[in-house]
Order: C-alpha cells, then structure tokens, then sequence
C-alpha cells in the first residue's frame, strides 16, 4: 500500500481561507461597530469642523474672519475641551445612550445654524461651539470604551475605524465640496450650507444610531456589579443573539479585568499610565502637526504655482490620500499588527516632510514639492491609525477615562495655537524640517518604546504599555 504524503495546502487556498475567517468574524461582530455608530458620525462633523478651522473652507464667507477673530478660532476647540472634561467625569459612571443622543442633537443643531444665517458671523460662531461640544462629549466616552465592547480580533480594526477613519472622512467631505465649489455657480445654497446640510445629515443618522443600537460597555456594568446586564450586553455584541460558551469566556476576562483594576490604587494607576500618556502624547501630536492651517498654506503655496484653478484636484487628492492612507492602515491593525504600520508611517513621514522643505519655494521642483506633500499625508496616516487602538488600550481602568480625555485636550490646545498662525515662505520650510526631524527622533524612540498589543487582552495590553520599553514587534 502507498501511503500518501501530506502536502500544505496551497497559497491560494489559505488566502482564501484567512479571507473567510475575516468576513465571518467581521459579520459575527459587526453589532460592536453599530454599538458606536453614533459617536462615528459625531466624530465625522468633527473632521469637517477641524478641515474648515484650518483653512480649508476657500469659499466661505467667513474665511477672512476665521483668520482675523480669534472668536471664531477658538470656538470649535473651546467647547471640545469642555465636552472632554465633561466626559472624563460621566464615563463609567453614566450611560452612554443619552449623552450619544445630546452630542447627536447638537451636530444637527450646529448644521442647522450654518444652513440657516450661512453669512451671519455670530450664528457661525455658534454653529462651531455646539459641533466642538458634541464632538468632545462623544470622544471620550467612545475611545474608552470602544475596546471594552469589542472582541480582542477586531479591537483595533473597531478603534481606528470609529476615531480615525471617521474623523479622516470628514475631512475628505470638508476638502471635495471646497474643491468643487464654484463661486460664479448660479445656485442658491452658498458653500457653508452646504457644510450646514452635511451636518444635519450626520447628525441625524448618528441619532437614529443612539436611540436603536446603542449598547453600554459590559465593563461599565460590572464596575456597577449588574453582572446579568453586562451578559445581556454581550449578547447583543454579537451574532447570534445567544448566550454562548464563548460569550461566558468573554465575560470571565471583562471580571477579570475589573477585579484586577479595582485592587490598584489611584497612586498605582497614575503611576501605570504615566509611560503611557506620554507615548500617547508624542504619538497624537505628531498627527496633529500634519494637518493645521500651516500645512493648508503650504498647499495653497504649492498648488498655486502649478495650477490656474486651485481649488480643483489638489484638495481632493490631498483629502484622497489621507483617507486612503487611513483605510489601509486600519485594515492592517488586526493583521499586520500596530507597531510596523506605526513606524513606517512615522520614519516615512519624517523622509517626506524633509524632501518637501528642501524642494519648497524652488520653483522648477513644485511639482515634485506637490508630489511629497501628497505622498507624507498618505503616509502621515499610516503612521497615526494605531493611536486610536492605543488609546483605548493604554491606560488604567480607574483613570481611563481621564487620560483619554487628557490627550484629547493637549491635542486641542496644539490644533488651536497651530491654526492661529499664519507663516511665511521661511516660516513653512522651517515647519517641515522641524516636522521631519521630529518624526525621526519619534521613530528611534518608538522602536524600544511603542508595544504590539494585536490579539491581547486589553489587561496584557495595559501591561505591555506601563512599561517604558518594548522591543516586540
């Protein structure tokens, strides 16, 4: 008798079967994405409040405003802050239904403002404090609890999605209609309507998301000890809506989560979280550098002298390639793994902003200028989907919450001291050779010190991450 040898199944049928599991597992969870439905597309009228401070709203009757008063510079990022210390203290305490549902009525009513008096300086101002306040509202609570309610498999894919991705689609939105925009249109609806429409759009699809689908964190429930809720919780987390031996495994991890976070004092907590805030905060203030109203100006300046109308292609290329950027990394999260999308984005950030100061102003290189600058936002997001993942993975349950809502904060107040400055041809070079050199340093240090936390528990992650060095990849 011959005896058959065991072959390995070709490349082609594991590709195939890796997809599969992917899908199934994608279709088994995707409840845990409908969970914060609500708070994506909050965060999407957020990226379209960012993309308009920083100057990319060319056709709006404000534009000129929004440089002179610092009024209506300061109003979006005033209220986040505010939102972000209002949800430091509820989250974990309160449920998060209702303030999904508040955030998502002042998203319709900020789009209402711009629909309604679009040329009206002080009901635009208005419109900005309510979209900053909603959008602080649901940041915290959602990056804290968003690895709480899904699978360890699918964590990160879930966090970049719902933060970085929603917030890049916003700015893709803001930067195509800017760019398609045509002051001699002879239409009714000026250029801020339709900012005001797109809100009331988002908003109310985020509303219909938090009155249906919404779900509370099991994590939340049993630091509440409503043990039997929190499995109800779970159930509706994914499909079938059963009580299943994996969803009880589930549940042990959630309390043994809790039970561990409770025995660390608030003296241990801080402790274990301050490596991890300062990882964080390099990390997000790295992304914050690459979009501001300096980097709008350095692409008006570029843009300026390679095409008549300006206000076409570049911006939706520019917008384009972050978004795509930020797609590819999110799908590499759960696969790939945090930490080598991380690093290439950052040192490839760091190449790129150097190239673009070294060809900027040179008149014969712009469209190789053009060419780089596209080329760092592409990559730029790469480089930053990761810190969503991070961010609801970093820290200490008892201050979780306070954390995130401190990194959100520090981002905020960089954002508003970046976009009130408005810099000279010397003055961009000199931003993007400070932007590559700091990208560099950030490398080297991320290289000891950025964990891979892919396929942990969020209590491994939190170890991994109050260490101050970690050389796995």
């Amino acid at each position: 008798m011959s005896s058959k040898k065991c072959e390995p199944p070709p490349l082609d049928s594991l590709a195939t079967t890796e997809k599969a599991t992917f899908l199934r597992l994608g279709h088994k969870n995707h409840s845990q994405w409908t969970a914060l439905g609500s708070a994506s597309f909050i965060l999407i009228s957020g990226g379209m409040s960012l993309a308009w401070g920083s100057g990319f709203a060319v056709h709006s009757a404000h534009r000129d405003q929004l440089l002179r008063t610092v009024h209506m510079q300061i109003a979006w990022y005033a209220t986040a802050v505010l939102g972000a210390l209002f949800g430091a203290f509820y989250t974990h305490r309160l449920p998060q239904q209702p303030i999904y549902i508040l955030a998502s009525v002042l998203v319709i009513a900020s789009g209402t403002l711009f629909l309604a008096w679009p040329e009206c300086p002080g009901a635009i101002i208005a419109a900005r404090y309510l979209d900053g306040l909603a959008n602080g509202l649901a940041f915290v609570p959602a990056l804290s609890t968003v690895g709480e309610i899904s699978v360890n498999e699918i964590r990160g894919l879930l966090a970049s999605t719902v933060e970085q991705l929603s917030f890049n689609t916003g700015i893709l939105m803001q930067l195509i209609y800017t760019a398609v925009w045509q002051v001699d249109w002879n239409v009714v609806i000026v250029a801020d309507q339709v900012h005001g429409v797109l809100s009331i759009v988002y908003g109310a699809i985020a509303l219909a998301l938090a009155l249906t689908l919404c779900v509370e964190s099991p994590v939340h429930l049993l630091m509440r000890s409503s043990e039997q809720r929190a499995l109800v919780a779970l159930r509706h987390l994914q499909r079938p809506y059963m009580v299943t031996s994996e969803m009880l495994l589930r549940l042990d991890e959630h309390k043994q989560y809790v039970a561990g976070n409770r025995e660390m004092c608030l003296g241990a907590s801080l402790q274990k979280g301050y490596p991890s805030v300062l990882k964080l905060l390099a990390l997000r203030l790295l992304g914050v550098l690459c979009l501001n109203s300096i980097i709008c100006s350095a692409l008006y300046e570029t843009g300026n002298q390679l095409v008549s109308c300006l206000y076409a292609w570049p911006f939706v290329v520019f917008g384009l390639l972050r978004w795509c950027g930020c797609f590819l990394a999110v799908l590499l999260m759960d696969t790939t793994g945090r930490k080598k999308p991380t690093l290439f984005g950052i040192f490839s950030t760091g190449a790129f902003a150097i190239a673009y100061a070294n060809l900027f102003g040179r008149t014969p290189h712009m469209i190789t200028a053009l060419v780089m600058l596209f080329s760092l936002q592409f990559l730029a997001r790469l480089g930053q989907c990761a810190s969503a993942a991070y961010l609801t993975e970093g820290f200490p349950l008892r201050i979780k919450p306070h954390m995130v809502a401190a990194v959100y904060i520090i981002e905020q107040a960089v954002l508003l001291l970046l976009c009130s400055f408005l810099p000279s041809i010397a003055g961009i070079t000199a931003y993007f050779h400070f932007l590559g050199a700091l990208s560099m340093v950030l490398f080297l240090l991320g290289i000891f010190c950025l964990p891979e936390t892919r396929l942990v528990t969020l209590a491994e992650a939190q170890v991994k991450f109050s260490k101050w060095f970690n050389k796995d990849f």
